[in-house]
Formats: C-alpha cells, sequence, structure tokens
C-alpha cells in the first residue's frame, strides 16, 4: 500500500512538471490552419461558421425571453396597481362629487320640502263660497279682551242641522238660539257672554232683542259698545238690522245713552286689522266699527296704526297703489312682493285683510305685481273669490 503511495506521488510529481502549454491563436486561426491541413473540407467548415454565427442570434434571444419572463410580470403588478389607484382616485372623486350632488339634492329637496309643507298647512282663517257646500254658516260676535267684539264662524255639517232641526234653512234666529247656549267661548280662550239675556226673535230683515230690566250691558261705558259690536257680528250674514226692546216693546233705553236705542245697521264698510287675545291667538277684526265710504278709503287706511289695540296687517316696509273698475279693486305692490320673504301667517293676515275689507264693499281683489302666481290656494293672475265670512273656528272644538 505504501508502495501504491509513492507510485502516485511519484505521478503526481511528474505531471506537476509537465511545462503548460499556452495558445493564443483565435478560433478563426484554429479552424483555417485545420482547413489547410485538410481536416475540414468546404462544407463542413460552412457548417462550423453557420452554427458559429447562428449562437449570437439565438443567445441573444433566449436571453431576450428570461428579461421579458422576469420583466413582463414586474411591469403588470406594477401597471395594475397603477391602474387601481387610477381607479381607486377615480372612485374618491365619483364619491366626493356624489357627495356633493347628494348634499346639494338634499338640501334643494328640504327647502322644497319645507315649501310645500308651508304651502300644504292651510293658514287661512276666512271662510269662502267653495268651502260652504253642504254647511251652514253660523257667527257670533265674542267679548274681546279689550272690551270689544271679534267675529268667529263656524261651519255646522248640514246633517247636524236636519238632525237638530228637521230642515235645511233655519233662519239666523234659530240657528243662534240654538247654539249659541252650546257653543264653549273659555274652548278658544273667550270669555261667557252668550247666549244673550233677554229673548232673540226676528221680524222681516231685523232681528229682535227684548232685554230685561238692568241688563249687564248697560253697565259702564264700553258695555253698549261691546254689546252693539257682538250684535253686528252676530247676525250681519242674515239680517239687514237689530232692534233693542224693553218688556213693554219700547225701544230699549241704555243708561250710558239716556235716550232709545235706534235700530242698529248690520252691514257696514269697515276695514280689517289683526287683534291678538290675551292668550296669543290672532284674529282679524274691524278697528272700533270705524266705517268708510269708498273701497280706496278702507284700504289705503289700513297701512295706518291710531291705537295699541289693533294691529295693521300690511307688512311692514310694503306699499301699494290702489284702482277701482266696477266690482274690482286692483291692489298693485309698488316693488315686487315676495311673499315667501315674510312670515307666512303675517302675509296670509295682510291677503285675507285687504279681502275682508274689499268683500264689506261687495268687491273682489285682483293683486299685482307679486312673485308667486299660485300661493296657498290662491290664484294671483286673477281676481280672488270674496270671502264670506272671518276667523273660522273648528265645530268640533266649540259644539259639542
Amino acid at each position: 500500500m505504501s508502495h501504491e503511495k509513492w507510485d502516485d506521488e511519484k505521478i503526481e510529481q511528474v505531471l506537476s512538471n509537465v511545462p503548460k502549454i499556452h495558445d493564443h491563436r483565435s478560433k478563426d486561426d484554429v479552424l483555417q490552419r485545420l482547413i489547410d491541413d485538410g481536416v475540414f473540407d468546404e462544407e463542413e467548415t460552412k457548417i462550423v461558421k453557420k452554427k458559429k454565427r447562428n449562437w449570437i442570434p439565438i443567445t441573444i434571444s433566449a436571453a431576450a425571453l428570461i428579461l421579458f419572463a422576469i420583466l413582463v410580470p414586474s411591469f403588470m403588478k406594477e401597471l395594475n396597481q397603477t391602474s387601481e389607484v387610477s381607479e381607486e382616485s377615480m372612485k374618491m372623486e365619483s364619491t366626493e362629487d356624489t357627495g356633493q350632488m347628494e348634499q346639494e339634492s338634499a338640501t334643494e329637496l328640504a327647502e322644497n320640502r319645507t315649501m310645500m309643507t308651508m304651502d300644504a298647512v292651510n293658514l287661512s282663517t276666512a271662510v269662502y263660497p267653495d268651502e260652504i257646500e253642504g254647511k251652514t254658516i253660523f257667527q257670533l260676535g265674542l267679548a274681546s279682551d279689550a272690551a270689544d267684539s271679534v267675529p268667529v264662524t263656524v261651519l255646522i255639517p248640514n246633517e247636524r242641522i236636519m238632525e237638530d232641526f228637521g230642515k235645511i234653512k233655519p233662519t239666523g234666529v234659530d240657528l243662534y238660539n240654538q247654539y249659541a247656549p252650546l257653543f264653549d267661548e273659555s274652548a278658544i280662550g273667550f270669555s261667557e257672554y252668550h247666549p244673550y239675556v233677554g229673548k232673540i226673535s226676528e221680524q222681516n230683515q231685523q232681528v229682535v232683542h227684548t232685554l230685561p230690566k238692568n241688563p249687564p250691558y248697560d253697565s259702564g261705558s264700553a258695555g253698549p259698545a261691546t254689546y252693539e259690536a257682538s250684535l253686528i257680528d252676530t247676525f250681519s250674514y242674515y239680517y239687514d238690522e237689530a232692534i233693542t226692546l224693553d218688556e213693554t216693546g219700547s225701544p230699549f233705553v241704555f243708561s250710558e245713552v239716556g235716550m232709545p236705542n235706534k235700530p242698529i245697521q248690520l252691514k257696514n264698510q269697515y276695514n280689517y286689522y289683526r287683534h291678538t287675545q290675551a292668550d296669543g291667538s290672532e284674529y282679524l277684526a274691524p278697528n272700533f266699527r270705524l266705517t268708510f265710504s269708498t273701497i280706496e278709503e278702507a284700504i289705503s287706511a289700513m297701512k295706518e296704526e291710531d291705537n295699541d289695540i289693533y294691529q295693521s296687517v300690511i307688512i311692514e316696509g310694503v306699499d301699494f297703489k290702489i284702482s277701482v273698475e266696477g266690482d274690482i279693486v286692483t291692489v298693485a305692490f309698488t316693488d315686487q312682493l315676495d311673499l315667501m320673504n315674510y312670515d307666512q301667517q303675517d302675509a296670509m293676515q295682510m291677503i285675507e285683510g285687504i279681502l275682508l275689507t274689499a268683500a264689506n264693499f261687495n268687491m273682489q281683489v285682483q293683486f299685482n305685481n307679486i312673485v308667486q302666481t299660485g300661493w296657498q290656494g290662491f290664484n294671483f293672475s286673477e281676481p280672488l273669490p270674496m270671502p264670506i265670512a272671518a276667523n273660522e273656528v273648528s265645530y268640533e272644538l266649540v259644539l259639542q
């Protein structure tokens, strides 16, 4: 075994002493030498050269394929990420735009709903011809906190009328004697004033009140005035005059007046103001029964206030001109009037105050220069209907 090791070492030593051969010729020189020595013929030489030339494109193509295989997934990933970012950005922008549009739409919808809600709530307190079908008008003049009378109107269903009277058209006195004792004045914030003491009857177009001695309406300077105003508000729809008699059938003498009472004219040409009760409830009523000879005077006077009891229904800063043609009075606002710029109840009281005033002259009103063509059921493009009565109160509330 040691002998074999020696031989191996010896062989390795011999091989290491063999001189190293270096050939610095190029591959082309070697190939040419082999051709010259006849090792390769011409055809084999072409094949070798062709293989040599083809090797480079194949290698480049392979490298390109490898590079492509590496870069494409990376590129696609980046492209997808960019696309996702862009898509997300677009979604965010779209969401923001949609959110803004939804917010604007919601605001507009809320405004429209507010407008619709305000318009859906009927702010009218007057009674118009189209409201009385199947109903009967019953009116009372209630004693106000200001020692005057406030007119109120109840629409009683004809079914109740038939039940109580057995006929559809009872007289004004019939209605009063039946319903005045039942009317709950306190339910709408008034003190008890009805029914009148004494007897209520009628003759022709007159309502007759026969008074006992020392009636409550003969005390204090305001007593006869409130009483007379109450008679007007209670019976003017059905009668032309009211007369007061004592128990002997003679004209009643109020102590404050000192002379027989004359027949009271029930149909008068008043204008309308706002009256506020102590509980805050508001009504349209004549201003202490001041009368006017023309519609122009009556409506023009509505701009002024001469006491603390009745407030003008003409909105502050609003002005108008008045003209009359036939049975139509035109109220043209000086500056275009946008009713939505004001408290809606105030606007309604102005419109209905003018309408009620004109109705006392048996005239309709045409309003001009209002932004709204239609508002609260009114069509301002034509003369408005003439109201029949003021201050409707609920039948269910005051008559049981």
